[in-house]
């Protein structure tokens, strides 16, 4: 039996030296890594077992990373995160859309890059157990869209509240902005969607959060945007780095 909040990775890089430096950093912390240099690689290994994440990085020779994203998604709902040369907000944009979770510029913070993983892992490891995201105090049904809080109550979400907390989740502990985050959901200019989206989060906290005042799930990023916050398994402590960049105002 694993240890919790540990998986099966895949480092793809055609930088011999990136795979070394992310695979012993991974290694330490107990996950299982195997490497790929090439687009072709990367997919045979995706397709052929069961992988919890894939580290996506520079020099992948044969695709770039869009297109890869956008051929692997069909095929596996392994956790992807793009370790990207281009730290521009289009790119962002664009390689979220083509179906990855987590975008990463270079040079990247390993610190921050290993708690992301541990995010990724857990996400895609409570998605194979029955697709229920268990928080402190209330479950999310990914299934029927809803949440079943203290009591038995049962509140349904909308689609576009659904929309907006799937892609919080899927990006759990990272801070997203405002812009991104409705482009992602709304597949359009995200300029005149911002006020809905700050609508669709305060719909959201009504439902989800015990204080909507004091969310506990829904963190407001000042100056930025939100971030969804994961709680730990039992036992186990939060990223501390993560946790402690929140403002809880929302």
């Amino acid at each position: 039996m694993r240890r919790m909040n540990t998986g099966r990775i895949i480092v793809a890089s055609g930088v011999a030296e990136q795979r070394k430096e992310l695979r012993a950093a991974l290694e330490f912390e107990r996950h299982q890594v195997v490497e790929a240099e090439t687009a072709g690689q990367t997919v045979d290994r995706v397709c052929s077992e069961p992988y919890d994440a894939l580290l996506l990085g520079s020099g992948i020779g044969g695709s770039g990373p869009c297109d890869l994203c956008r051929t692997i998604r069909p095929k596996s709902d392994v956790g992807v995160i793009v370790l990207a040369d281009q730290d521009t907000r289009q790119s962002k944009i664009d390689v979220l859309n083509a179906g990855a979770d987590d975008f990463v510029p270079i040079p990247f913070v390993l610190p921050e890059l290993l708690a992301r993983v541990r995010a990724i892992v857990r996400r895609v490891t409570q998605s194979h157990e029955g697709r229920q995201i268990v928080l402190q105090d209330r479950a999310i049904d990914l299934r029927s869209h809803k949440v079943k809080g203290p009591s038995g109550r049962v509140v349904h979400l909308t689609p576009k509240e659904f929309s907006v907390l799937q892609h919080l989740v899927a990006h759990a502990e990272k801070p997203l902005t405002h812009q991104s985050l409705a482009q992602s959901v709304w597949q359009r200019d995200a300029g005149s969607e911002i006020e809905y989206l700050r609508i669709v989060i305060k719909q959201l906290r009504r439902k989800l959060e015990p204080d909507p005042g004091n969310p506990r799930y829904i963190h407001t990023e000042r100056s930025v945007g939100y971030r969804f916050h994961m709680p730990a398994p039992a036992g186990q402590s939060a990223p501390t780095e993560l946790a402690s960049r929140s403002s809880l105002a929302g």
